[in-house]
């Protein structure tokens, strides 16, 4: 079976104003019953981007386990705070062109 290559990416903005969080530590989750995967950590750029690569079987652990449940915990360096984003259940994304990798975007997430 082939161990297909995923990614979540996205932009950390601050709630209050919406302008991007510098230097943010994000840790991209997948959300399960027992215990949650860790997926990996990326810090966000000067426009408060990010992005996490990982494979398939790294969150597939389980016979019932389809699309990943993903989630963020985000330290920002500005106010100290940790913030757990929602949970984006059943993610899905766009495949690249030739179908090696599926990107997964979650836009704008906001934090405290």
């Amino acid at each position: 079976m082939t161990d297909y290559e995923e990614v979540v990416k996205g932009r950390i903005v601050a709630k209050q104003t919406g302008a991007p969080v510098v230097g943010a530590v994000v840790e991209v989750y997948d959300k399960d019953l027992l215990l949650d995967d860790y997926l990996g950590t990326a810090t966000t750029d000067n426009d408060g981007r990010f992005q996490v690569d990982f494979t398939w079987s790294e969150y597939r652990d389980g016979p019932f386990e389809g699309r990943p449940d993903i989630f963020l915990t985000v330290r920002n360096p500005s106010t100290g705070k940790t913030t757990k984003s929602r949970v984006y259940e059943e993610l899905s994304g766009e495949l690249a062109d030739d179908d090696s990798v599926e990107v997964m975007d979650l836009g704008d997430v906001p934090v405290s």
